[in-house]
């Protein structure tokens, strides 16, 4: 496959980086939807027949209308131009709309059997580096979902009602931001909160995940960010973190409030994992062995940085984030992909864990930037 697949539908165009597919998308949400659609019906229907059918309903015994009420639900408050993509994918990519919803909601469900999301991240600058600004994730869910590594999409799109350029980078089908770059340069990435900030799930709120996904099509500084969060309820606890290429943010994001976590005692330095440590919220830290190794996954990269202060670039990152967790590092048997992001140059590597090894993906003629 390599770098010469290219493939086209309408007016996008998809191609190939090892085996993650680059979709860029363009027109009216409904376009781009059948666009979506028609470039990834083969990768949208591995994830419903192997996610939904065989993994879900074969191994795990989920009941099918079980699933499509909760997919149904997650959907339903999702913004207008976000069900438009829905529509357009419908007509085009072989699957029904409760087909779609299912795939869009298939790391939900499977979240609900046994909540499992780990998830690292860690930005580094000024005095920690040795260039721009560098950002570090690992996403980490179910060891099974390493077997739809052919299905993580980087989605671009190109909306024709001047919002702005944005990519998003995950499975296929999912219609939502938990990794996001847009094209002024904003990166941001999602960490599951509940370990701090509970298990309180709300039905009746736009899903976070979407919100993050409006924020970048709306957001041209990290100004523009900090008066979404803080005008946003989300409806379930999460960590956030978001970069301009310059400096980075962590907000602290639970049912009830947000939070800003700014690197006081670390200038230079923020390690994301899935606890809040904001002083003002005055929680206990949790326990690691409850809350998937929260504490040490952070307390390891902080300890990484320390040592490399100086000397941190995309290379140093990608050594950090290679870096297991018995061997001081914070990746798992459950770190499913890995990203390295530079994103005043726009740069972005891509690693599959045990499929693929770091990946570079030039996100700049993607997003073709506007001046």
């Amino acid at each position: 496959m390599g770098g010469l697949f290219v493939d086209s539908f309408e007016k996008a165009v998809k191609t190939r980086s090892g085996v993650i597919n680059i979709i860029d998308l363009q027109g009216t949400w409904r376009e781009m939807g059948r666009q979506y659609g028609a470039l990834m019906s083969g990768e949208l229907s591995d994830m419903y027949e192997n996610g939904i059918v065989k993994k879900l309903i074969g191994e795990y015994r989920c009941e099918i209308e079980d699933m499509k009420e909760r997919a149904q639900k997650f959907y339903k408050n999702f913004p207008q131009r976000f069900k438009e993509i829905f529509r357009g994918m419908a007509e085009t990519s072989g699957l029904n709309m409760d087909q779609l919803l299912l795939v869009n909601a298939v790391e939900l469900i499977a979240g609900d059997i046994e909540l499992c999301p780990h998830c690292t991240g860690i930005a580094a600058w000024g005095d920690y580096v040795s260039g721009p600004l560098v950002y570090g994730r690992n996403y980490d869910y179910y060891p099974w979902f390493s077997e739809f590594s052919k299905n993580l999409v980087v989605a671009v799109y190109h909306p024709s009602d001047g919002s702005l350029a944005t990519a998003t980078m995950g499975y296929a089908g999912q219609i939502y931001a938990v990794n996001g770059m847009n094209e002024k340069g904003l990166f941001l990435e999602l960490n599951n909160g509940m370990p701090s900030g509970g298990a309180l799930w709300y039905d009746s709120r736009v899903p976070s995940v979407a919100k993050l996904f409006q924020f970048l099509l709306d957001a041209e500084t990290l100004d523009d960010m900090e008066s979404f969060f803080q005008t946003t309820k989300a409806n379930f606890a999460y960590l956030i973190g978001v970069t301009d290429g310059q400096t980075a943010r962590c907000y602290e994001w639970p049912v009830f409030e947000v939070k800003r976590r700014e690197s006081h005692s670390r200038p230079g330095l923020t390690v994301l994992s899935n606890h809040f440590t904001e002083f003002s919220w005055g929680l206990p830290r949790p326990d690691d062995k409850s809350f998937w190794m929260t504490r040490t996954r952070r307390q390891n990269l902080l300890t990484l940085a320390k040592h490399l202060k100086g000397s941190i670039n995309e290379k140093t990152m990608m050594k950090m984030m290679d870096t297991r967790i018995e061997d001081l590092g914070a990746t798992t048997d459950m770190t499913v992909y890995q990203m390295v992001v530079v994103p005043e140059r726009f740069e972005l590597w891509f690693k599959i864990p045990g499929v693929q090894d770091w990946t570079e993906i030039d996100m700049k003629p993607l997003l073709r930037p506007r001046e």
